[in-house]
């Protein structure tokens, strides 16, 4: 009765007690905390590298390295090279224990499984590992390298074809212990191929799959995939060759690449027969504008300074006439993402034909590691370009049993040009170790160039050089206390 003759004194009541109740609340409820308010970079406990290409006949020999350089922050962990597979005919790991140290395995006579390249502790700023396929007769003839990669789950295949005597192959590598599902999207020259073989690609934990794309896109002259991991994470790469008949065309080894709206292809080797660009803008029509890097700066080629792109079709865009036989780098600038490759062929005359590939590479945020080379008929040579801004690299040899590069040399770039260098490799074996280090100034990109000189001409292989990870973003930390209030 109170209440009702005075309501004021009700609604009073109640707010007191709704006030006593929050008050508790709070009390009994900690703050969100945020422990850490930046993402920060912290050092990497360990890396690990991908190497799908164990493919061997009777001809063809693939070799597979990884090392450790003697950088002053490489002191200590472990470093192995093992097969990836689940049963019990895997072969023993090969072990590095020290810097300096590389270990190789060649597979020869028939196919084994990917190998698996780890590292640990500091060794893992320093690590690095390649793979190399080489055939000297028959249809198989051909050299291609291309470094061993982390795993990604999302990358781009440029290059290659499906038309009667071209055999290309993506090779698909799944390390986690857990299945993983792959897209495969094939892009033609006429635009995007219905491919639905390519959906849904599982593959079962620790295994390689080889997808050849002529099972996918048939009568395609040429193609870039995009390889997406719908769950997992992928290593990728490609094996592209090519026969007239019995009469080799050459063999080339696609390594992934991204898109951008600055994609830079450090280098274009001379002298070659032909040299082609490869272009596709996935997504929208776009005009790009090529750029060459040249010994004497940056080049706008006649006639080839833009080039027009339709949405989803690939442009293949011939450069031999404007290298005019002269070694290069190639910036490819767009306000839309594109992805962007170049293949060469050699031979002419009496000489047999070979092809290689190479695409758009990273820059180098870091020292790059090179492992594997050995001198015996092979020339080793490394293109730097600095496209932006004027650049110092610094290059280190290092042998096994020493800790001091057995030679060094740096080498200045100016804005908008490419140096070569010689590499004087000297080990008859694969354990010599490359380091690339930019020094000062602008971006720099890089890549490789192996040549095999034989009386039946010579044999090329090309490959970009990416930077070592050395460090890992480590996200914003935030603590958020579970309440006692139920």
């Amino acid at each position: 009765m109170n209440a009702l003759r005075n309501p004021f004194a009700a609604v009073g009541a109640a707010l007191v007690t709704l006030l006593l109740i929050v008050g508790l609340g709070q009390l009994r409820v900690p703050a969100v905390v945020i422990a850490d308010t930046t993402p920060r970079q912290e050092p990497v406990a360990s890396t690990e590298l991908v190497c799908p290409v164990t493919t061997a006949t009777d001809a063809l020999v693939s070799t597979v390295s990884a090392g450790v350089a003697s950088l002053p922050t490489v002191t200590d962990g472990v470093g192995t090279l093992a097969d990836l597979t689940t049963t019990a005919s895997a072969s023993k790991a090969e072990i590095i224990t020290e810097p300096g140290q590389t270990v190789t395995r060649t597979i020869a006579g028939k196919p084994a499984p990917a190998l698996l390249a780890r590292a640990s502790g500091s060794f893992a700023a320093g690590f690095g590992a390649d793979q190399q396929i080489r055939s000297g007769q028959g249809s198989t003839r051909g050299l291609a390298v291309s470094p061993c990669a982390r795993p990604l789950t999302d990358a781009w295949l440029v290059g290659g074809g499906t038309t009667v005597g071209r055999i290309t192959q993506v090779l698909l590598v799944n390390d986690d212990d857990r299945p993983a599902q792959v897209d495969l999207l094939v892009y033609g020259a006429k635009g995007p191929v219905d491919a639905p073989a390519g959906s849904g690609i599982v593959l079962p934990p620790s295994s390689r799959r080889q997808v050849r794309l002529d099972t996918l896109a048939p009568n395609q002259t040429v193609t870039a995939v995009h390889v997406i991991a719908r769950s997992g994470r992928i290593g990728v790469s490609g094996l592209d060759q090519q026969t007239n008949g019995l009469i080799p065309l050459g063999m080339s080894l696609l390594s992934a690449t991204q898109p951008g709206t600055h994609v830079v292809i450090p280098n274009i080797p001379s002298p070659v027969r032909s040299a082609v660009l490869e272009l596709l803008s996935p997504d929208a029509d776009t005009t790009v504008t090529l750029t060459l890097l040249t010994d004497d700066g940056p080049i706008s080629p006649a006639g080839l300074d833009t080039v027009d792109l339709s949405a989803g079709k690939v442009k293949v865009v011939d450069l031999t006439e404007a290298l005019a036989g002269l070694p290069a780098g190639l910036v490819v600038a767009s306000d839309t993402e594109v992805v962007a490759g170049v293949e060469v062929r050699t031979g002419e005359g009496a000489d047999l034909k070979e092809k290689d590939a190479t695409a758009g590479s990273p820059q180098l945020t870091r020292p790059a590691v090179v492992v594997g080379l050995a001198k015996n008929q092979l020339d080793h040579r490394v293109i730097v370009a600095a496209p932006d801004l004027a650049a110092v690299v610094r290059f280190e040899l290092f042998v096994p049993g020493t800790v001091a590069p057995v030679w060094t040399l740096l080498v200045p770039i100016p804005h908008g040009s490419v140096r070569r260098a010689v590499i004087p490799v000297t080990t008859l074996t694969p354990t010599s170790i490359l380091v690339i280090t930019p020094v000062s100034g602008g971006p720099v990109f890089a890549g490789r160039q192996v040549i095999e000189r034989g009386a039946r001409g010579p044999m090329i292989a090309l490959a970009p050089i990416y930077p070592t990870r050395a460090t890992t973003l480590v996200p914003v930390a935030i603590s958020v206390p579970g309440s006692s209030v139920r």
